[in-house]
């Protein structure tokens, strides 16, 4: 019965995502538009648990994977539920497309950067909780910082799958240079 009203519920929050988005230009207001959206879906908690969704074992490599919850055809609107456990470090990072983070459970620090000559720079952060989400444009930088002895459900929406998001990029530290993001390797199907 849940399955049923997960997809549902999935589909109806998708499908005013899609209708906000119509033919306009996404800007920062239209993304605010979607995060309303992502936030009343993910106060259907009892839809997304860690029982139906859980983080990578003890024995996996990773410390957080993604669920597939909804994608178009053509790839875009791609929503995923993202699930960390333990210490999640990502890279500072951009998406090529437009992208909404926002909380189901637990706490996801974003921080976000502008380039410098040799890098990249902090200009804010944001705690993405239950009931908050931040918004990127494409070329916005950030990076994700999860610190959590229980698992953390996030919902990510990007403009495009994250498969077909081949030139994002991400600024190493250790080398001091630009480079292309990996491409995430633990996508779970989660659509059925």
């Amino acid at each position: 019965m849940a399955q049923v009203e997960r997809k549902s519920a999935i589909k109806e929050t998708v499908d005013k995502i899609r209708e906000a988005a119509g033919n306009r230009k996404i800007t920062k207001t239209v993304l605010d538009e979607f995060r309303k959206e992502l936030i009343g879906l993910a106060q259907r908690r009892e839809l997304f648990t860690i029982e139906d969704f859980p983080p990578p074992g003890p024995d996996s490599k990773r410390r957080s994977c993604l669920y597939r919850l909804s994608e178009d055809q053509d790839h875009g609107f791609a929503l995923y539920l993202n699930v960390a456990s333990g210490s999640v470090n990502a890279p500072p990072h951009n998406h090529t497309t437009w992208a909404v983070i926002v909380g189901i459970e637990g706490q996801e620090e974003n921080r976000f950067y502008k380039k410098v000559p040799d890098g990249v720079e902090q200009i804010a952060s944001h705690v993405v909780e239950p009931g908050t989400g931040v918004t990127m444009l494409p070329d916005e930088i950030h990076t994700i910082h999860i610190e959590a002895e229980k698992p953390v459900l996030n919902f990510h929406m990007y403009g495009l799958g994250l498969e077909q998001l081949d030139g994002r990029n991400f600024w190493n530290d250790n080398t001091k240079e630009w480079k292309v993001f990996p491409a995430h390797t633990d996508i779970r199907e989660a659509r059925n």
